[in-house]
Formats: structure tokens, C-alpha cells, sequence
């Protein structure tokens, strides 16, 4: 084989030429650096929503489309026919097809996919006409050709993948599984600890359509669980239901109903089984880890694809890739000519790549779950000392990286008020909005035992029937004190309402609470400031539309604004507002008769509320046992959702704590929260108005004699009817014209029940 080194250039080549080649040089050393990101970078997307992360990633995933085009467009206009540039063309096109652990960095990506397929075979037929253009001038042509077929498949499989996934297409990937579901929830006998009568599919969807025959070559977490080998131990039974339950979950994202939701049997399945025994919490959030890794992948990866092709096919192209790099450098290493050197460095770089990917794939959920499944219909491989039983358990126990990165996101109001981003505001609108506006105070803590376990007793002791928080008041016998904070009107906002409340109260109890001790505290605090993170970063992912509530989180955080400047032109607490604890004693000094009458004030309300706690409830541990059980309870009450797709985006970005709570209630059937009617309106505020009137002005037409008899008799009247018209006014607050008569009536009434009260 002709090995030589390309030929140096001629004294007659302009220097044109030359910058031309090392332009091209540099863009391919450009393009695998962006490789190299892609693979490294791309696997740690869900493990992290780090924005710098996230930016570089899909930065270099659009950039790889106008970069391998503007290369190769280069190298055509290149005077010097160097034999490595049609091998650099083929590692340019590489780029296109991404890496098994990325093939669309949004979901907005995946329903694009015609269009990025129309570019990848746009840059295909270009790189054709390069290699044609140096075709007199090819080396290894053998390998060139292997190498160029194994990035064609790598690219027709990224387009096949996001294909598969995309909307659609979706519902025709799920017909399988719907129809299977079907048949399972015929009422049969169920054991939700020994899995007895859950036939939830792990494998065979494409047996489905093949009649009794082929159900019977389903697999299914019935019959895993019944398989006795020494392999399957509890974690790895887990793993296969996980993959399981990501089938079902599924049809959430597709758009369909779960058919078994209103079943016992599924009700069962999370609260007499997952949730059941002791160290129940770390068990039950491992499998929706590891079910949500597996979704993620499903959407955003190759690997439910090729897995789907052939348990073990997605091995194949990383070794074939793997053997090509290392047998062409072993061809070129004998002839080292400058430009050899960086081909040489490309291929090595590109086989250190091709390993990584092959690793996560051996580390990952999916050819762990093919290697039970081989395990389970192979009885040979269960037999006691078989070498290939061995050789199994040290494939499933190797790791890569955790399912999850197990923190969430904390905000505190009072801590973060005042603080802002002028460089990233002027971005903001120095580029006609395109750079988002500043949100200080994106923070994280790691996700504690305590706080799994308190959501957990939560759900075990309300059953799946959630409310805002009134349960948890009520186990605490403090309702009858406590409950007007539960926002329970209906009306939109209502959600929003009670967790600034709530959280504004917390933050107060928090700072000034001198006698709790930090682990009494700490999970009421985490998931008050984990709920406010949501409010100001994910509104999406909570019951309220976004915009309402960042309009009333946006008016809280003026109102503490209002409130602390005020307070802070006292001279006898100047200067307290600068740190959280401060600002916490200059609102507990300030006179709740400060509020602005008919304003809806969050923040004095939530004062209110921190004075009540600390001045009803004597005994520390009580008071924070009393706020823990709420946010338990508020977190389970904000997941329901029927918006699936919002938490599918959050997946590639990191994930929410909050999209495992919607996972887990989904499984439990628990679809949605307990519809909340609004709170009793009048039906004509008119005849309200009238009723007012009569009692008010009417009265003062009688005599002097008859008024003391007529108040006596109709204060507790006049009282009722004006308790009723104040909730009618929060009710009818979007209509000004009534509510501006109310209050005229109210007003009426008050002055006439002043001198009747008097005597």
C-alpha cells in the first residue's frame, strides 16, 4: 500500500493556496474540539443545570452545520491536493451525526428533525464532491470507505431516533403498549411487594401484534421478580421495573390517558408496594431516577433506538469505529509528514471518544436491563459458578455517573430582594431582548434523606387525597388558627398566594427563631426556598399560569421593597434591612396597620403568620414540626400537572425534584389535585348591595325607639352579611364597577352600626 507523505508544495503554488490549507487545518482541529464537547458535555446534561454547561453544548451543536460546510467548502477552494483532506471531510461529517448521548439538545429540536435531515444529506453530497475532487490523490481508500459507512449509519440513526420521538410519530411508537395495557387490566388477583399480577412490559413491544403467541414473548416485571438467579438482587429487579414504568410514563408524553389510573391495583402498586417497608423513600425515588433517565434517553439520546433494533447492536458501531481509528494510524505512523500528525491526533482523539461512548453505554441502564433479560430466558447462564454468570455480575455493576444530580434549586425573597444584574440588564436590552433578563439568587442544596422522607409520610398519610396544606394543620391540631393562610378561594393565583405566604412566614421563623436546632429547620426551609425557585425560575411547572405568577411574585418583592424602605427611614431601625436577619426584625416591628386597606399585602400577611407560630406555638421543635408537615404536603399538592411536555424540556436541563413528585403521583394515580370551587358568590352583587341599604340606610327612617331594638336584632345579621360581602369582593375583584359599590355599602353600613353599637 502506497503510503508516502503528501506532496510539498511547489515554488509555482501562490500563498493563497497556502492559507487556504491551513485554514482548513485549523477549522478541522475546531471541529473535533467541538467533538470532544459534545461527548464529554453532552452526557452530563441531565446530571446538571448549570447554564455555562448547557450554552457550550448548544452552541456547538448548531455551530457543527455551518462550520462542516464552510470547511469543506475551503478545502474545495484549496490549490494543494493533500491525500488527508478527503479523511478530514469524513471526521467533519462525523460531527453532524452527533453522539449516541446527544441527538437533540431541546424538544423543540426533535419536531425540527426534516429539517436537520435535509442538511446532513445537503453536507453529504458536498463531501462527496470533495472526495471525487481528490480522488487522484486518495489513500486507504479501504478505510476511507469503512469509515465514511459507519458515519452515514451514525447519522441515519440520529435522524431515525429524534424521528421516532417526534410528535408525529410518537403516537404510532405507543400503539403497542396501549393495546398491552389494555389486556393488563383485566381484573386479576395483584401483590403489589411480590409484583404477583403486574404484567408491565419491560421488553417486546414488537411481539404485541403476533396474538397469544406473541404475548407470551413478552417480558414482563411479573416474571422477572419470579426469576430466582443470585444476579437478580432488589436493585437490579428495580432497574427493570423503572424501565417499565418509563413505557407507561410514556404515554403521558404521547398524549394519551392512563387507562389503569383509576385502577386499586395501581393505587396499590405505590402504597402498599413501593412505598412499603422500612427505608421506603430511598427505594421508591431510586426507581423514578432511573425511569427518568431512561425517558431522557428515549428523547434526547440514540440509545432507545439502536436498543430497540437489537439489545446488543448498539455495541457494534463504537468497535467498528474503535478498530478503523487505530488500524489507520497504525498505517500512518510510519510516514509522519506534518500534516499526518494532526490526521494521527484526530483518529486517537476520535478512539478515546468512540471508548467513552461505548462505556456509558455498558455502564448505563439499557444494556444492563438487555443483560437481565438475556439472563432471565437463558436458565444456563443461573446456574451456580457459571464463568458467563461472573463475567454478567461484573458487567452490572459497573457506573458512570448518578441517575440525577439530587439538588434542588433554593430562592429566598428577603435575602435576594434589592439584588440585581445591571451588566445582563443592559444585555437584556442592548440585544432587543434576546439575552433574558437577571434572576439573582439561583442557588442549590443537596437533596437530604429528611426531606425524602417527609414528602414521603406525606403521601403515605393522606392516600393520594391532597390538599394545600389543611391537612397537615389539621394533624397538628392548629387548623382552626392557622388555616386562613391556605389560600382556598379557587380563584387563579390561589397556589401562588399561599407559598409566598407560607414562605415569607418560614423565612421569618427562620431568622428569628433562636432556640431551633438546624435539623428541625432545614427541611422546612429547603422546600419553602425550593418552592419560591419554582415560583421564580420554573413558574411552568406549578398549578397557576406563569404569568400570574410572576406578576403576584413580582408584587410581593415590591411590597417588601415599600415595607423595609419605610421602616428604614425610622432612625430607630435604620440600617437593620442589609442582611436577611435584619430585614426579618424590621418586618416583625412593623404595625400590621401599615397595610394600604383593600391591597392584597403577601408579605404583611405572611408576618401575620410568623407572629401567629411563634406566639401560639411555645415549643420550638412543635412550631417547625407544624411548618415541615405543610411544605411536605404543599410540594405533593403543587405536582399534579397535565402539561407532561413542561417537565419533559426541564429533563435535558438538569431536572426538577418536583418532575419525580409528578412521576410518583402519576404512578400512584394520583392524575390530578382535588378540584377547588371558588368560594360562595352572590349571585347578583346587586341584591347584596340592596340587602345592606335596607339594613343600613333603611333604619335610619325609624324611630328612636325602635333602633336600639331593630341593632340588637340585626347585628349578628349585619355582621354575616358583611363577612359574606368581603369574600365576595375577593372573588369579584376583576369587576371595579362592583366592587367599588360593595364597598360604598359596607362603608354605609359601618357608619350606621356605630352610633346603634353605641346605644
Amino acid at each position: 500500500m502506497d503510503t508516502s507523505p503528501s506532496p510539498a508544495p511547489s515554488s509555482a503554488d501562490c500563498s493563497n493556496d497556502n492559507d487556504y490549507t491551513y485554514k482548513v487545518e485549523a477549522l478541522v482541529i475546531v471541529a473535533v474540539v467541538g467533538m470532544f464537547l459534545l461527548h464529554v458535555l453532552g452526557s452530563l446534561r441531565r446530571l446538571s443545570s448549570n447554564n455555562l454547561l448547557h450554552t457550550i453544548v448548544m452552541g456547538v451543536n448548531t455551530l457543527s452545520f455551518p462550520l462542516v460546510g464552510y470547511t469543506l467548502g475551503t478545502m474545495k477552494k484549496s490549490g494543494w491536493y493533500y491525500y488527508d483532506f478527503p479523511l478530514w471531510a469524513v471526521f467533519l461529517v462525523l460531527l453532524l451525526g452527533s453522539t449516541d448521548s446527544l441527538t437533540a439538545c431541546r424538544l423543540s429540536d426533535i419536531d425540527n428533525w426534516k429539517s436537520i435531515y435535509v442538511n446532513q444529506v445537503f453536507k453529504g453530497f458536498v463531501l462527496l464532491f470533495v472526495i471525487w475532487l481528490f480522488s487522484d490523490h486518495l489513500l486507504h481508500q479501504h478505510l476511507l470507505f469503512s469509515i465514511l459507512a459507519v458515519v452515514v449509519i451514525k447519522g441515519y440513526v440520529r435522524i431515525a431516533s429524534m424521528r421516532m420521538v417526534s410528535k408525529s410519530y410518537i403516537g404510532e411508537n405507543v400503539k403497542a403498549i396501549i393495546q398491552y395495557m389494555k389486556k393488563d387490566n383485566k381484573l386479576e388477583p395483584f401483590n403489589p411487594v411480590t409484583m404477583e399480577g403486574y404484567k408491565y412490559m419491560v421488553a417486546g413491544e414488537k411481539y404485541c401484534c403476533k396474538g397469544d403467541y406473541g404475548m407470551k414473548q413478552v417480558a414482563t416485571v411479573e416474571q422477572i421478580w419470579q426469576c430466582k438467579g443470585r444476579l437478580l438482587v432488589l436493585e437490579r429487579k428495580d432497574l427493570c421495573l423503572s424501565m417499565a414504568l418509563s413505557k407507561m410514563l410514556n404515554l403521558r408524553f404521547a398524549g394519551f390517558k392512563l387507562s389503569e389510573a383509576d385502577l386499586g391495583k395501581t393505587h396499590d402498586f405505590v402504597f402498599k408496594g413501593l412505598l412499603a417497608g422500612n427505608n421506603a423513600y430511598q427505594r421508591v425515588f431510586r426507581v423514578i431516577e432511573q425511569e427518568l433517565v431512561f425517558v431522557h434517553d428515549l428523547y434526547y439520546t440514540r440509545y432507545s433506538y439502536l436498543y430497540q433494533k437489537g439489545r446488543y447492536f448498539i455495541l457494534c458501531l463504537p468497535l467498528i469505529m474503535i478498530a478503523l481509528c487505530m488500524w489507520l494510524t497504525s498505517e500512518q505512523i510510519m510516514h509522519i509528514h506534518h500534516y499526518q500528525r494532526v490526521t494521527i491526533s484526530i483518529t486517537v482523539v476520535l478512539a478515546f471518544l468512540e471508548a467513552y461512548q461505548l462505556y456509558l453505554y455498558i455502564a448505563s441502564g439499557w444494556f444492563k436491563v438487555a443483560l437481565i433479560l438475556s439472563y432471565i430466558s437463558t436458565p444456563f447462564f443461573q446456574r451456580s459458578g457459571c464463568f458467563l454468570e461472573m463475567i454478567m455480575g461484573l458487567l452490572l455493576s459497573l457506573k458512570a455517573f448518578s441517575p440525577w444530580k439530587a439538588r434542588l434549586g433554593q430562592y429566598c425573597l428577603l435575602q435576594e430582594l434589592g439584588r440585581q444584574s445591571r451588566f445582563k440588564n443592559f444585555l437584556h436590552y442592548a440585544t432587543l431582548r434576546l439575552v433574558d433578563k437577571a434572576k439573582k439568587g439561583r442557588n442549590s442544596v443537596k437533596l437530604s434523606e429528611n426531606v425524602k422522607k417527609a414528602v414521603v409520610d406525606s403521601l403515605l398519610g393522606s392516600n393520594g387525597h391532597l390538599t394545600n396544606g389543611v391537612r397537615s394543620l389539621k394533624k397538628n391540631r392548629v387548623h382552626d388558627h392557622l388555616s386562613w393562610a391556605c389560600d382556598a378561594t379557587g380563584t387563579d393565583g390561589a397556589v401562588t398566594r399561599t407559598i409566598v405566604v407560607w414562605h415569607i412566614a418560614t423565612t421569618l421563623c427562620e431568622h428569628l427563631d433562636k432556640q431551633a436546632k438546624e435539623d428541625d429547620v432545614k427541611t422546612a426551609s429547603t422546600l419553602s426556598k425550593y418552592c419560591m425557585h419554582l415560583l421564580a425560575f420554573a413558574p411552568n411547572l406549578l398549578p397557576d399560569h406563569s404569568c400570574i405568577s410572576q406578576s403576584i411574585l413580582d408584587e410581593s418583592i415590591d411590597e417588601a421593597s415599600k415595607l423595609l424602605k419605610g421602616a428604614n427611614k425610622d432612625k430607630n431601625i435604620k440600617g437593620k434591612n442589609k442582611k436577611t436577619e435584619s430585614r426579618c426584625e424590621v418586618l416583625m416591628e412593623i404595625c400590621p396597620h401599615d397595610c394600604v386597606a383593600g391591597e392584597t399585602r403577601l408579605v404583611a400577611q405572611g408576618v401575620h403568620l410568623a407572629r401567629q407560630l411563634i406566639g401560639n406555638i411555645q415549643d420550638s421543635k412543635m412550631r417547625w414540626e407544624v411548618l415541615s408537615d405543610f411544605w411536605a404536603e404543599m410540594m405533593l399538592y403543587v405536582s399534579p400537572s397535565d402539561d407532561a411536555r413542561v417537565h419533559l424540556e426541564v429533563l435535558a436541563r438538569g431536572g426538577e425534584f418536583i418532575t419525580h413528585l409528578w412521576v410518583l403521583l402519576t404512578h400512584g394515580g394520583v392524575l390530578n389535585r382535588p378540584h377547588t370551587e371558588p368560594k360562595n358568590r352572590p349571585a347578583t352583587p346587586t341584591f347584596a348591595c340592596l340587602a345592606l341599604f335596607w339594613l343600613g340606610g333603611g333604619r335610619q327612617r325609624s324611630s328612636k325607639a325602635n333602633r336600639a331594638d331593630i341593632a340588637l336584632g340585626s347585628m349578628e345579621k349585619i355582621v354575616k352579611i358583611a363577612l359574606k360581602i368581603k369574600e365576595a369582593m375577593q372573588t369579584v375583584k376583576q369587576n371595579e364597577k362592583e366592587c367599588r359599590d360593595i364597598q360604598r355599602c359596607v362603608a354605609r353600613v359601618s357608619d350606621s352600626i356605630g352610633p346603634l353599637a353605641s346605644k
